[in-house]
């Protein structure tokens, strides 16, 4: 239903804003940046969780949390929700004999359209 309400929000609030274009496409832009962040720190994650990451990428996951785990950003709601709704069905994947990395893709591409959603209503 979070979901649900999520698209909702962005769909109304890109309606009301669209008397400003300029702002309508900070908020596109600004809801883009979210989906990409939250979905890389995604993977990294989920990576993380079956093996060490290498130096670049925990760098980059590290990176991610410095800028939004302190301060409890929308962006890090985001990512715990979908973090939570994803790890079950990965491990249950793994578990029946699937590659993890493509788990963790056919995942990413499960939480992808919430994760929008979710980054839209925020930004809106």
């Amino acid at each position: 239903m979070l979901l649900v309400a999520g698209c909702s929000n962005s769909q109304s609030s890109s309606a009301a804003k669209t008397e400003d274009p300029s702002a309508a496409a900070v908020e596109d832009s600004l809801a883009q940046g979210c989906t990409r962040d939250v979905l890389s720190a995604l993977a990294l994650k989920w990576r993380e969780d079956k093996a060490p990451l290498d130096q670049d990428d925990k760098k980059l996951l590290q990176a991610f949390m410095d800028a939004n785990m302190v301060e409890n950003t929308p962006q890090y709601q985001i990512f715990i929700d979908h973090y939570a709704a994803g790890t079950g069905p990965i491990a249950l994947a793994v578990a029946q004999g699937t590659d993890q990395e493509e788990a963790i893709t056919e995942q990413l591409g499960t939480e992808s359209e919430g994760v929008a959603a979710d980054c839209a209503a925020a930004a809106g």
